[in-house]
């Protein structure tokens, strides 16, 4: 009854974070070593699941014991985790977390700093990435003095391919900070490397490709263009980096080498004989010249494309996007016309967005995300209204308050595709509409929309609960009447009772009425099955779904205590577990086996001090228990040893020390003892 071999390393990863460093041993043995660093992993694996603004304190506390361990391969784990982890994902904090983040940043400089000069090649990806978390969340000065120290460490790193790569990231996060001379410093050093390195062809080219783009990023373009020259002509596209390599030209003022690059390219494009080809090669040219601000040339390029397709389409999407950009609002609205004419001609409107778009919309909205094309998409979509995409204008016109538009705009019906099945959704919408007219003081329409309702239980629940935000109480309470009137399922009623607690109503005659209706089921285990397929309607109202279980006859069912305790650990419901901590109808090996791994879930969520208080209950049963009823040797041992674990991962060494004595056999105690002892 012991946990999978996965789920046991796991609890590992997640519980050692409350260990208090006691004092730092001068050497470790290499054993302890091992162990420590095998803790290191496994909690950084279960950290790498979560978010970054959930796991802050987290990574603080990983980085203090690393410091505190003073060991420096401990040091090394740390920082690659921590420096991976937090890598891109500083843009996903709110800005009241910066200042954590930024004191994390402080501790791996720190540590970082601290490493012997033969680990320079961790040293320069550690502070790389932390240079570039400081650049995101807005500390340019200390991105920049970060950066400055990767460069100084990276001097020590050996091996062409691991000089050239680690320049690779360095320059990447010069760019980064706009600091582009530095940047143009790192990426010569990885050309040089890169070079030396030629027999790895696969390398070469890659990394080659890598820093040609790199160059143009950093304002580089006869870099760039010389760096080009290193590579195949098979190796790279034409019409993608030619293209970008001009743009840099014309950003550095230099118009004259851009036309040189990029007419001959025009010409050669021009004169391929398949259409498909021709006009894919012409796309990219204009999409990746665009941002030039070239706005003639690009018009003349899109003129080639002769057919209304979806080439076409991005082309003047980009057109239009970049026309914003330099103030050119008369060809913005030429290119969107131009856009707009084209998806009619291919009759492309209905099929937007849907499972036959043939990739129209998908590529436009790429485009869009990737160059911040969206105010041109949307422009677009609320022209043309197509029905799978017509639901972005809809909610634009709700947060406006443009309600009435909102309304009219609604088509009668409105087919939305949904993977392979079709939805009317009009009177969806409509409901929201009206709603959000509610939520805004006019509850005319709603209460106009709801008055003949009598059948759909869980549109009563959504303007109820309207209803109720807006402060409409009376009105409320009357459409949840009305609800619970004609509710005919249980998962309705389940519904019902769960939306009146959410808002504090009193579910009571609901629950009374739903108890009523499971006790009709003889069988107790039908019965306690039947429960628990209610339980996910009870999301927000957790008491009132014990309540039912005890109105049902069911809160003291072995059946379901069973049930109970499975799906709330499933689950991970430590506030549905704790009711069931101790139950005389469960087995000893089924209740001692629960506890642990109750343990294990509050220690794993973080929840240390209820860990602690209910750590002796499975060793003091054990110990008290009479032999008759006591589980195999075997299956004591191995409760005395997950038992102990978890005192050491809750912070009470000495405990799982002295714990551990009941173990069998002896071999078994003393690996565990020592495994411990490698923990002070």
């Amino acid at each position: 009854m012991m946990f999978s071999r996965s789920i046991s390393l796991l609890i590992v990863a997640q519980l050692f974070y409350s260990i208090p460093v006691l004092s730092a041993p001068p050497a470790l043995s290499k054993a302890c070593r091992a162990e420590l660093i095998r803790e290191v992993y496994h909690r950084w694996n279960d950290i790498n699941g979560t978010l970054l603004n959930d796991t802050l304190p987290r990574v603080a506390r990983e980085l203090e014991n690393a410091r505190r361990r003073g060991d420096t391969e401990i040091t090394l784990n740390t920082l690659d985790f921590a420096a991976t982890y937090i890598a891109g994902q500083p843009n996903s904090l709110s800005r009241q977390d910066y200042p954590k983040l930024s004191a994390i940043l402080d501790q791996m400089v720190q540590l970082a700093r601290s490493l012997p000069s033969r680990y320079s090649l961790v040293k320069t990806d550690v502070l790389t990435k932390t240079g570039q978390a400081y650049q995101q969340i807005g500390q340019s000065e200390k991105a920049k003095s970060t950066l400055q120290l990767a460069a100084q460490a990276s001097s020590g790193i050996q091996g062409n391919q691991i000089i050239a790569k680690a320049q690779v990231q360095l320059a990447e996060a010069w760019i980064a900070a706009k600091q582009f001379p530095e940047a143009t410093t790192a990426l010569n050093r990885a050309v040089e490397q890169t070079v030396k390195a030629k027999q790895d062809a696969y390398f070469h080219r890659e990394t080659l490709s890598k820093i040609v783009t790199l160059y143009v990023q950093a304002e580089q373009p006869t870099r760039a263009l010389t760096t080009l020259k290193l590579l195949s002509p098979r190796d790279y596209d034409p019409a993608v980096i030619l293209p970008a390599i001009a743009t840099a030209y014309i950003k550095t003022k230099d118009p004259a080498a851009a036309r040189q690059i990029l007419d001959p390219l025009l010409k050669q494009v021009l004169a391929i004989k398949d259409v498909e080809q021709r006009e894919s090669q012409l796309m990219l040219i204009v999409v990746h010249y665009a941002p030039s601000g070239d706005l003639v040339k690009l018009q003349q390029i899109a003129a080639e494309l002769k057919r209304p397709n979806r080439y076409r389409a991005i082309a003047w999407l980009a057109i239009a996007g970049e026309a914003r950009t330099f103030n050119q609002t008369k060809l913005r609205t030429q290119a969107l016309s131009q856009l707009i004419s084209d998806i009619k001609a291919a009759n492309m409107v209905d099929q937007l967005g849907g499972r036959f778009d043939n990739e129209w919309y998908g590529e436009l909205n790429n485009l869009a995300n990737l160059r911040k094309y969206q105010p041109e998409l949307k422009t677009i979509i609320t022209e043309l209204r197509p029905i799978n995409l017509l639901g972005m204008v809809l909610q634009d016109l709700m947060n406006q308050k443009q309600f009435e538009t909102a309304r009219r705009m609604v088509p009668k019906p409105m087919p939305v595709q949904i993977d392979a099945a079709v939805n009317d959704e009009s009177e969806l919408w409509l409901d929201r509409i009206a709603i959000a007219q509610l939520q805004a003081g006019q509850p005319k329409p709603a209460e106009t929309r709801i008055a003949s309702e009598n059948q759909d239980v869980r549109r009563l629940i959504r303007f109820a609960q309207a209803f109720h935000q807006a402060g409409n109480r009376p009105v409320a309470t009357q459409i949840f009447n009305r609800a619970s009137a004609i509710a005919k399922s249980r998962s309705d009623q389940a519904a019902i009772a769960n939306a009146l607690s959410q808002i504090g109503y009193s579910a009571d005659p609901v629950l009374n009425a739903l108890a009523a209706s499971l006790r009709t089921e003889p069988a107790i285990s039908k019965r306690a099955e039947l429960l628990l397929s209610l339980s996910p309607e009870f999301s927000d109202a957790r008491s009132d779904y014990f309540a039912l279980a005890e109105r049902a006859g069911l809160v003291n069912q072995l059946e379901f205590i069973t049930l109970a305790r499975k799906n709330a650990l499933s689950e991970r419901r430590t506030e549905d577990a704790d009711r069931f901590i101790s139950s005389p109808k469960q087995t000893p090996s089924e209740n001692f086996d629960f506890i642990l791994q109750l343990i294990e879930l509050h220690l794993s969520q973080g929840d240390f001090n209820r860990a602690r208080s209910l750590l002796d209950l499975p060793v003091q049963t054990l110990l008290n228990a009479p032999e008759s009823s006591k589980p195999p040797k075997v299956e004591q041992s191995s409760i005395f040893h997950r038992t102990a674990l978890n005192l050491a991962r809750a912070g009470d060494l000495q405990a799982a020390i002295a714990l551990a004595q009941y173990i069998t056999p002896p071999k078994e105690r003393e690996q565990l003892q020592q495994r411990l002892r490698c923990l002070i």
